[in-house]
């Protein structure tokens, strides 16, 4: 077989389609996902690169990745040193793609691979730079699409970013629009949010998720998550605490006058419960709105130190 013959990638072309994901705990499904995935970008450009992130996952996802990668040179193995968590795994994968187009998924299935086709046809219909995904209903048990609306209504009320409801991950976006994405160098990014600060012309795929298996996102890592998400995007909370500090200064004002006028005029009535249970209650509110600072200092620590966002410990291609 000559040169010309040969398969874009066994020619060493650069491709055009990147697909990036992320592995952990991924060892039951990571490999119909790449078959999955190839035959869907394949049907779009026979130029493709798939990125897999391996993100310290503790199960056989790396080994089976990396038996694949020397089956198939369009497959692309990112091995952090440990685990960095999900979005800053795949924004390292990001750095790593070469694709004039760029689709992110998860590789556990329950966003359908085949997805591409269908994201990149609006990309091409509505000339914009991303294309942005969105569950038609939320699936998982109770408690799992109990925790994820709250987070949506938690989110829209304190930050200053339109978040879309259950929006996902999965995405397909541009080389411009990824270009413009990475300049932000957040060391705790939240994916989403910040592709929304980015800009550019966006536009919505509606799709179904399936709940192939239990989800790795507990209620302490949503919790987390929504801490980090509204104070990474907005300092409303500090404007709360502000207003009601003001308003709990100027209550303790007002009654503190109003007993004195009091005492003037008449007999005041000893009480000693009612003033442990007022200090138990300003105590209580002082030390939730130290909570929240401390959550913005913390931030502020985590930049000044300049940390990386991850570490690459190898980058294994065949």
């Amino acid at each position: 077989m000559n040169q010309a013959e040969r398969p874009p990638a066994e020619r060493g072309e650069t491709p055009r389609l990147s697909i990036v994901t992320t592995a952990f705990r991924s060892e039951d499904c990571i490999q119909e996902f790449l078959r999955r995935a190839l035959a869907a970008a394949s049907a779009i450009d026979e130029r493709v690169e798939l990125i897999v992130v391996d993100d310290g996952s503790p199960d056989r996802s790396a080994e089976i990745v990396r038996d694949a990668v020397d089956g198939d040179k369009r497959i692309v193995l990112v091995q952090l040193s440990r685990n960095f968590g999900h979005h800053k795994a795949l924004i390292a994968g990001l750095e790593v793609s070469r694709g004039d187009i760029i689709f992110v998924i998860d590789s556990d299935l329950e966003e359908e691979p085949e997805n591409i086709k269908a994201m990149h046809d609006l990309m091409k219909a509505e000339n914009t730079d991303v294309v942005l995904s969105i569950q038609k209903m939320r699936k998982g048990g109770r408690i799992e699409r109990l925790t994820g609306r709250l987070f949506y209504w938690i989110f829209s009320k304190l930050s200053e970013v339109n978040l879309p409801r259950n929006v996902s991950t999965m995405q397909l976006m541009t080389r411009r629009y990824l270009k413009s994405f990475l300049l932000f160098r957040d060391r705790n990014p939240v994916f989403v949010p910040l592709g929304l600060l980015t800009g550019y012309k966006r536009s919505l795929h509606e799709f179904e998720k399936g709940s192939r298996k239990q989800t790795t996102y507990s209620f302490r890592r949503r919790l987390s998550l929504l801490m980090l998400a509204v104070t990474s995007f907005t300092a409303r909370p500090l404007f709360l605490v502000f207003w009601f500090s003001t308003i709990l200064s100027l209550s303790g004002f007002l009654f503190g006058a109003f007993v004195i006028v009091r005492a003037l005029f008449g007999p005041v009535q000893d009480g000693w419960t009612s003033i442990i249970a007022a200090i138990v209650f300003f105590s209580s509110v002082n030390a939730f709105f130290t909570g929240v600072l401390g959550l913005y200092i913390k931030l502020i620590l985590d930049e000044v130190k300049d940390r990386p966002r991850s570490i690459v410990q190898e980058i294994y291609r065949r």
